[in-house]
C-alpha cells in the first residue's frame, strides 16, 4: 500500500499496490507458516447439533529451527456444571506442526506458490475434543501450569546454550488471575519455572491428542488473524 496525493480535505489518499512477489525460500515459507501457527484465535465445532466455541487457555509455540510447533489447550466459556449435558465437552486440544524440509519441497513443486501458501498444506493440524474425565491428565497439568505462572515472578536470566534444542519459545496464558504472554530464546536466556514445567505439559498434550475423543458433527471453524491472508496477498 503506497501513499498517494493529499485529498481536498487534507487527508492523504492511498493506492493499493500489487502483492509482492513470493519466493519459494525458507524465509518466506517460515514467516507465513509461523503466522498461520500463531494466528488461530478461536476454534468452533458442533456436537450433536450444539455449536461450541473454544478459546485459548494455554498455548506454546516452540521453534526448533527446522521444526516449529504450537501446542494448545482451548476451553469453552461455560462454567463448571454448565457444559453440554450429553458429552460434558469443554476442551479442545491442538497440536500444529510445520516442517521446513517438507514445506520447501512441496512449495518448489507447486504450480502456483500463492495458492499453495493460501491452503492448509504448509501446517499439519491435529485437534481433539475431550471432557474433563477423558482429558484429566492434561487438564490438571494445564491448571497446575497456569496456577504456578499466576502466582510466581517470572525471572529471565542470561545463559549460554548454543546447543539448546529450542531456539525460541512463545507462551500465552489466559488464567483466572491474569492473562500474559512470554517470549524468549533458550539459546541465550532462561525462565526456570517455564523450563521445568513446560516439557511435561507438552508431552501430556501429545499423549492426549493421540487418544480418540468426541467427534464433531462436521468441519471445524477456525478464526485467524487478518495478517495471515494479508501475507499471501488475499484481500477478500
Amino acid at each position: 500500500m503506497g501513499e498517494g496525493e493529499g485529498s481536498a480535505a487534507g487527508y492523504p489518499g492511498f493506492v493499493v499496490m500489487r502483492p509482492a512477489r513470493l519466493l519459494p525460500n525458507v524465509g518466506t515459507l517460515k514467516r507465513i507458516a509461523v503466522a498461520k501457527l500463531a494466528g488461530i484465535r478461536m476454534v468452533s465445532a458442533s456436537f450433536s447439533g450444539d455449536r461450541l466455541l473454544f478459546q485459548p487457555w494455554l498455548t506454546a509455540m516452540i521453534d526448533e529451527g527446522p521444526r516449529v510447533s504450537v501446542t494448545g489447550v482451548y476451553r469453552t466459556d461455560s462454567l463448571p456444571g454448565q457444559e453440554s449435558e450429553e458429552t460434558g465437552l469443554t476442551f479442545c486440544l491442538r497440536k500444529s506442526t510445520w516442517l521446513r524440509d517438507t514445506d520447501l519441497a512441496s512449495a518448489r513443486k507447486a504450480a502456483d506458490l500463492r495458492s499453495y501458501l493460501s491452503s492448509d498444506a504448509q501446517v499439519e493440524d491435529v485437534f481433539a475434543f475431550v471432557n474433563r474425565s477423558a482429558g484429566l491428565e492434561v487438564v490438571r497439568g494445564t491448571e497446575a501450569f497456569i496456577a504456578a505462572v499466576d502466582t510466581a515472578e517470572l525471572t529471565l536470566r542470561a545463559v549460554d546454550r548454543a546447543d539448546a534444542r529450542w531456539e525460541f519459545v512463545s507462551i500465552k496464558v489466559a488464567g483466572e488471575v491474569r492473562a500474559l504472554g512470554v517470549e524468549y530464546s533458550p539459546l541465550t536466556t532462561s525462565i526456570d519455572l517455564i523450563e521445568s514445567a513446560l516439557p511435561e505439559w507438552l508431552a501430556s498434550v501429545d499423549r492426549a491428542v493421540g487418544v480418540p475423543g468426541f467427534e464433531p458433527d462436521g468441519p471445524l471453524t477456525i478464526s485467524i488473524d487478518r495478517s495471515v491472508p494479508e501475507l499471501v496477498g488475499q484481500t477478500g
